[in-house]
């Protein structure tokens, strides 16, 4: 024996032949697919020289070596007893524990026969087999390929280095406990014989006390490639570096060996989905379990291995946007698909845990699901990862959401051909759960559709689980949606950001669009900001010019939803666009929809601002808002604009108390109407001075039945008080002209009093302008002069009564109607211009035609004999009054209108003026000057000379050149006229 174990000359190390055959116990090859083989046989012969004593002996010694099963082919350890080291060493092991043999030819000719047995493996093992030969202990580590197809492969390390290996046959027993194995069973069979008779080698005698449990099970699927075993050895001398072989299992034909008999193969999985919760529309966990009864039979057929699985949860189960916040998501270098080691995923991507009971091992797998960094591919992936007793799983799969609908459907191809029973998959809880559940009550069902590697033409067996939804049933139906809405800084006439904010109940029904109209004075400065152009508001994509606020969404179901923008992610941002649709101006809503590992692209919601041509009244309605991206509802809680631009709003100037109203539409059409409070205040700060000028033009138009242009302009300083109503009570010597007030060129009544008229251009007696800080442009346009009656309280008959004025302006896209009364009070013509909007104005122009055609006559008068004064009455929004007189200037030319004198001085009233200076001047005269502030007329006493009083003393008559001289305010050059007066002393 020492000489035999002698080790021989060193030579290059190799493997001279490999094969492996699978069998029947009739020594057929073993076919059918899941079946039990009797037996799988392995033999290796290593290269061999011949030493100096004519002996065989291999070239080097064997080391390591690394046998891979074909796919598919499993090993049950349970299905016999362990054995223990200590026991191994004493030769003491069970019976029960033996599952083969080996078979071993060492240098010198000598042929070893030994048990095989079951040991209780080492910790982070799945199995282990070991025999015992001359003293030394030779372990078969069973392992998992989780980085490769799955299959077993069987480790033999460090084989004893005294061990002159030269040929090794190992034999598995397909069924150890099999009565035609107990020739060769028994713990302490060892035997040792010539190679070239090992027939008796083997002579045991024990009997299994274990009923016949399959140890080994052919693979369950029929395709496939070739089914082979491969080889990988290396020596003490070269230790990693290994020479590879591999054998085709082949027939008793030499054909190349498939399994057969698919068709026989059981597969009968059930599928449970079980909601943690029965909350309708509730954030919810999930429980899926996938359970695959066995069939353990030593005569009787495996039941096949899963090789996909596909699950559609019901409708209406969905992704909650809530759980998407802190969530994380592992990578592909995080998980190591194909890699034994743990998987890295952060717990910020744990979305729940894995458990897999295998008929294989004793223990359980366990481990967790994590979420699949997306990809532009694919949005939604799952990760499952389980491990056990030295077996590490993991899978990828795919969830794919109906863009139109957000069902789920999980998909999990390509399994590993490893037998379960029992696979369950746990979706955490909480208001940060991965899944909501459908929003309205019903009896719900979750469908799976599982393949079974032994389905030749990939036919699935489908499996319904029931899943009720029977609380809170009653909010799917509602819809309640609240407003909240105000400025930040409630002061009269100031400036300040101004917060929109709509939400609604957890569980209703979803918001669709949001219409909103704004309380009256509360407007925009529109001036000075840039319009993002269409193509980039359409696509969100404004310069941050035109920035004028942003806004915050909430979404998700249950009492934590998620709010947009979050930290670290894009901002959001309202953008003032020019028309659209038929709205002036537009808003271009930008929400970029990243939350967690998520980017749903970047949402733009437009509405467009419309202003009220009466009121002046601004309105925002919206676009349709989106309740599904990518297949992930929203669930849109909460829709918060906050309007921030620094100068961008201006509050009204009229503290009464108004409403800020809208009305939200649901995704099921149903529209609510909601209303908040809204008040100003501090308007008594605001002063109101505004100032009016009234002039009036035509050449020869001042005398009696004649027809002048009328001009006026009100114009305002920034700060005050915006204006209300403004009534202009003209003199007695101007009226309106009741021919032309009667013409048939007038408006009709109907067409005057539609929200714009629809006048005719004959009907037109003036023009108006309007400058306001609000916008770019001035607002222009016609006045219009309309038939106006009244309905007799009594008879009902219609009562033509005095005409009213409209006017349409328009500018800068925006169309506003003004309208004025005409009234006669105390023979004076009074025109009202009241309920004006709460708007800034800078200056407003009024024009009204002079000519035949004029509304306005001078009545029994000269306009250039005395000064024309006309009454200013105007009403603020905050309740303050001003009233004044306005001097109307004229178009007279300068002139003396009236002379006296008395014998001391010259009084001469001077006609055509306005703002300036007048003096008289004249040889006989002093000098005299007045400031004239606004007047048409202005009387002067100028002394007499000592010469001329001295005249008059005696009776004489005075001839005196008068010269009248004027200077306009603000004007260089002086008008100037001389008149000849003839004045006379008194008779004595």
């Amino acid at each position: 024996m020492a000489l035999a174990l002698a080790g021989p000359a060193q030579a290059d190390f190799g493997i001279s032949s490999f094969h492996s055959e699978i069998i029947n116990k009739d020594g057929s090859a073993s076919t059918q697919a899941g079946g039990h083989p009797y037996q799988v046989t392995t033999t290796i012969d290593f290269n061999t020289i011949t030493d100096v004593n004519g002996a065989i002996a291999p070239d080097d010694q064997v080391r390591d070596t690394r046998v891979d099963l074909p796919v598919g082919l499993t090993g049950n350890p349970s299905s016999a007893s362990k054995c223990t080291e200590t026991q191994l060493e004493t030769r003491s092991c069970p019976a029960d524990s033996q599952v083969g043999v080996a078979a071993i030819t060492i240098s010198g000719g000598l042929y070893l026969g030994v048990p095989v047995f079951n040991m209780v493996p080492a910790s982070g093992q799945p199995g282990q087999f070991a025999f015992n030969v001359v003293n030394e202990t030779v372990h078969l580590d069973a392992m998992v390929r989780s980085d490769d197809d799955y299959g077993i492969s069987i480790n033999l390390s460090k084989i004893p280095e005294p061990l002159p290996i030269v040929s090794t046959t190992l034999v598995f027993w397909g069924v150890p406990a099999d009565p035609s194995h107990d020739a060769q069973r028994g713990s302490g069979m060892i035997c040792i014989a010539d190679i070239n008779d090992p027939a008796n080698c083997f002579g045991g005698g024990s009997t299994s006390t274990l009923p016949p449990t399959p140890f080994l099970t052919n693979p369950t699927s029929c395709s496939g490639g070739p089914f082979a075993v491969k080889l990988s050895a290396d020596s003490w001398t070269h230790p990693g570096v290994p020479v590879k072989a591999s054998f085709a299992f082949r027939d008793s034909s030499s054909n190349p060996l498939t399994m057969k008999g698919c068709d026989r193969v059981p597969f009968a999985p059930t599928v449970t989905a079980t909601a943690d919760g029965r909350r309708a529309g509730a954030p919810s966990g999930l429980s899926v379990n996938v359970h695959v009864p066995q069939s353990n039979g030593a005569a009787g057929i495996a039941t096949s291995a899963m090789r996909k699985a596909v699950v559609e949860l019901p409708p209406g189960m969905a992704v909650s946007p809530s759980s998407a916040d802190g969530l994380g998501a592992c990578t592909p270098e995080q998980i190591g698909l194909h890699s034994t080691a743990p998987p890295a995923c952060p717990d910020s991507s744990k979305l729940g845990t894995v458990e897999v009971d295998t008929p294989l091992l004793d223990e359980p797998l366990k481990g967790a699901v994590y979420l699949t960094a997306p990809t532009d591919r694919q949005l939604l992936a799952l990760y499952l990862t389980a491990s056990g007793s030295g077996v590490q799983i993991k899978l990828a799969g795919t969830i794919d959401a109906d863009p139109t609908t957000g069902r789920l459907t999980a998909t999990f191809d390509d399994n590993p051909q490893l037998p379960f029973s029992d696979l369950t998959v746990t979706f955490k809880t909480g208001p940060r759960a991965a899944l909501r559940a459908p929003k309205a009550c019903g009896a719900y069902t979750t469908r799976a559709l599982l393949t079974p590697w032994s389905s030749v033409d990939g036919t699935p067996v489908a499996s319904d689980s029931p899943m009720p939804i029977d609380q809170d049933c009653d909010r799917a139906g509602k819809f309640e949606p609240a407003l909240n809405a105000g400025l930040v800084d409630p002061t009269a006439g100031g400036s300040s950001t101004f917060v929109f904010d709509v939400t609604r109940p957890d569980g209703q029904q979803d918001i669709s669009s949001i219409d909103s109209t704004l309380p009256l004075g509360l407007l925009a400065r529109l001036r000075g900001v840039p319009r993002c152009p269409e193509a980039q508001a359409a696509t969100g994509t404004c310069g941050a010019e035109s920035r004028i606020g942003s806004t915050t969404v909430g979404a998700g179901a249950g009492p934590a939803p998620i709010f947009l923008p979050q930290a670290g992610k894009a901002p959001t941002a309202v953008y003032l666009a020019g028309p659209y649709k038929d709205a002036p101006f537009s808003l271009s809503v930008v929400v970029p929809a990243q939350a967690g590992p998520y980017d749903l692209g970047t949402v733009v919601v437009r509405a467009g601002i419309y202003v009220d041509p009466v009121t002046a009244r601004a309105s925002v309605r919206s676009d349709p808002l989106p309740t599904i991206l990518r297949g992930i509802p929203l669930d849109v809680r909460e829709v918060r604009v906050t309007i921030d631009r620094p100068g961008f709003i201006i509050n009204p100037t009229n503290c009464s108390a108004q409403e800020v109203t809208g009305t939200i539409t649901s995704a099921a059409a149903q529209a609510v109407s909601v209303a908040n409070r809204f008040q100003v205040g501090d308007c008594s700060s605001l002063p109101l001075r505004p100032k009016l000028s009234l002039s009036l033009s035509g050449k020869g138009q001042t005398t009696d039945g004649k027809h002048p242009a009328l001009s006026a302009v009100l114009s305002q300083k920034p700060g005050q008080a915006n204006l209300k109503q403004v009534a202009v009570t003209l003199p007695l010597s101007l009226a309106l002209d009741q021919r032309n007030a009667g013409s048939d060129d007038l408006c009709e009544f109907t067409a005057g009093q539609q929200t714009i008229p629809d006048c005719p251009k004959n009907s037109i007696v003036g023009s108006m302008t309007a400058r306001t800080p609000v916008l770019d442009d001035p607002l222009t346009g016609p006045v219009y002069f309309i038939k106006n009656v009244r309905t007799d309280p009594k008879s009902g008959r219609q009562i033509r009564t005095l005409p009213t004025l409209a006017t349409v302006l328009q500018g800068d896209g925006v169309t506003l109607v003004l309208r004025a009364t005409t009234a006669v009070v105390q023979k004076h013509l009074v025109t009202t211009f009241a309920n004006l909007p709460d708007a800034p104005v800078s200056d407003v122009t009024v024009n009204i035609n002079g000519g035949p055609k004029s509304i306005l006559v001078v009545s029994g008068a000269d306009l250039c004999k005395a000064t024309q004064i006309a009454d200013q009455a105007v009403d603020g929004q905050n309740g303050k009054v001003r009233d004044a007189e306005v001097t109307i200037t004229t178009p007279c030319r300068l002139g003396v209108a009236a002379s006296s004198h008395t014998s001391s001085s010259l009084k001469v009233t001077v006609g055509g003026l306005s703002a300036g200076m007048v003096s008289l001047s004249g040889k006989g005269l002093v000098k005299t000057s007045r400031a004239i502030k606004t007047a048409t007329t202005a009387t002067l006493s100028a002394p007499l000379t000592v010469t001329v009083r001295r005249a008059l003393a005696r009776g004489r008559e005075v001839k005196l050149a008068v010269a009248v001289t004027f200077t306009p305010a603000g004007a260089k050059k002086a008008q100037r006229i001389v008149k000849h007066l003839v004045i006379h002393g008194a008779v004595r």
